[in-house]
């Protein structure tokens, strides 16, 4: 059997090494890098938010625009060449009656001739968002105004017209201090 032998170890001092540490300077470096790192994703995930928000309301203002172009599409009667049954006015839906403001007219306004519509039949301000807050219950909305634009097209040129009509709808709002505009068009012939 072998049996090892001691063997004198000699320490030089350049063999010893000192416990590593950071300085000063290394750290507030690697403090000023993380706080960089943490302000750009806090504006990041802002920035996101925001555009988010803004899609939402995009999205509202155009369902809010699509309903009213279904609604123009559905209503009856809709002959504009034959008059109701007072023998003056042409067969036009029409609500004239409904609340302080009527929630649809599609009378004639011509080109460049903008009318408001009022969604709830009391005022021109409708949601285009609404958002509550689950906890603190706050009911944030996006108010915004809808407008219509009815021109007769009258292509084939008959007295009284025969149509088509055309409904351009708009929806303005403003939100986080601009102001935003989203329109959508729809046309229309007689029922008969």
């Amino acid at each position: 059997m072998v049996v090892a032998t001691p063997t004198n170890v000699v320490f030089h001092k350049y063999y010893i090494r000192q416990a590593a540490a950071f300085t000063l300077i290394e750290a507030l470096v690697a403090i000023a890098v993380l706080a960089i790192g943490v302000v750009t994703t806090i504006g990041a995930l802002t920035k996101i938010n925001a555009m988010a928000a803004t899609g939402r309301n995009t999205t509202g203002a155009y369902a809010v625009l699509m309903n009213q172009v279904d609604l123009f599409q559905s209503m009856s009667p809709f002959n504009p060449q034959k008059m109701n049954q007072d023998g003056i006015t042409p067969q036009i839906p029409k609500d004239a009656s409904h609340g302080s403001f009527p929630t649809y007219d599609m009378t004639v306004t011509g080109a460049g001739t903008w009318r408001s519509i009022s969604v709830d039949g009391t005022t021109f301000n409708m949601p285009v968002y609404q958002y509550k807050d689950p906890v603190s219950g706050t009911v944030v909305v996006v108010q915004g105004q809808l407008q219509v634009q009815v021109t007769d097209l009258n292509f084939a040129g008959t007295n009284p017209s025969s149509g088509p009509y055309q409904a351009l709808f708009q929806v303005s709002y403003s939100y986080l201090g601009r102001s935003y505009s989203f329109q959508m068009s729809s046309i229309r012939s007689s029922d008969i």
